[in-house]
């Protein structure tokens, strides 16, 4: 697996933070495409949660910096902090930052971000912040399954992106409610709810 993937464009992560103090919304990362080497950075190693928000936050002070001139969340901001080339877009309450290694081309990080961006405004209707994010939280788990299988891009194409999420929400409904009597129904609507109420507390709590 890793000798193919060396082959593919491949993302190290993808975070949402609160734009207000570079706090955590959420974050996915692949660490497992990656050597040992890059989870390495000066605030700790990178599969310690606390050491990625401490990450996240620098992350976010330097894309103040470099970004300070963003006035819409269709433009883009490209810099570098530690060995990760990262993109940047900043929207209304909220950073999107999508990180790739110093050999990834920026432009295909660039896509991959405008790829969520596009999406994101499609199914918030262009209000695109943490209300919203929220109200659309499986869906927004969705497009970033979408995009990338355990880091390795898929798609980057916004017309795809949702039409998938689309057709994968709405099947997701369906089962829920034909097994929402079963026991393994139960348990499924049991953890996405949970998981919902995480990200909103993620979300809310600092607000």
């Amino acid at each position: 697996m890793s000798q193919l993937s060396t082959s593919l464009s491949k993302i190290f992560g993808i975070i949402f933070l609160r734009s207000q103090d570079g706090t955590r919304l959420y974050s996915k990362y692949y660490p497992q495409l990656f050597p040992k080497n890059l989870l390495r950075v000066p605030e700790g190693v990178l599969t310690n949660i606390d050491v990625q928000k401490q990450f996240e936050h620098n992350v976010w002070e330097k894309g103040k910096r470099v970004g300070a001139r963003l006035t819409k969340g269709s433009e883009t901001e490209i810099f570098q902090y530690c060995q990760f080339n990262i993109v940047m877009k900043a929207f209304n309450e909220v950073h999107l930052f999508v990180l790739g290694d110093f050999e990834e081309n920026e432009i295909i990080l660039s896509q991959v971000i405008n790829g969520i961006y596009e999406s994101l405004s499609h199914i918030t209707k262009d209000h695109i912040n943490k209300k919203t994010l929220l109200e659309n939280f499986d869906q927004v788990i969705i497009i970033i399954d979408e995009i990338c299988d355990q880091g390795i891009i898929i798609t980057m194409d916004p017309s795809v992106i949702i039409a998938r999420a689309t057709m994968r929400d709405t099947e997701a409904i369906s089962l829920e409610k034909q097994e929402s009597t079963s026991i393994q129904g139960g348990a499924f609507s049991s953890v996405f709810a949970s998981a919902k109420r995480t990200f909103a507390q993620q979300f809310m709590g600092s607000g």
